[in-house]
């Protein structure tokens, strides 16, 4: 079964998608789910211990749909395969009793 966290095959950006900073080394691929699915981001070491709703919230809706759509091309899957692998292991985030709606 596919890990949707896995981030061996996600590209490193330059930069950190979160707040700019081009820190090289410092620099990782995480992952976070959002209420599309699960989406890779380049992110400093800092932002990337943010919570998922610091992490999604100044993404656009079209912006992070692209990314959850990439995500799931680095991982082999459709983004409907990705949908149902988060159904099947109870990982949709509006599914938890805390989840809310980022609004910007």
């Amino acid at each position: 079964m596919t890990d949707l966290t896995d981030t061996s095959r996600c590209p490193l950006g330059v930069r950190c998608e979160s707040c700019g900073l081009e820190a090289g080394e410092h620099l990782a691929v995480y992952t976070t789910e959002c209420a599309l699915g699960v989406m890779c981001l380049t992110m400093c070491l800092h932002c990337g211990r943010a919570s998922s709703e610091t992490k999604t919230g100044s993404i656009a809706v079209t912006t992070a749909s692209r990314l959850v759509m990439q995500h799931a091309g680095h991982l082999g899957v459709t983004p409907e395969g990705m949908r149902l692998l988060q159904t099947a292991r109870g990982r949709r985030p509006w599914n938890q009793p805390r989840y809310r709606w980022v609004q910007p």
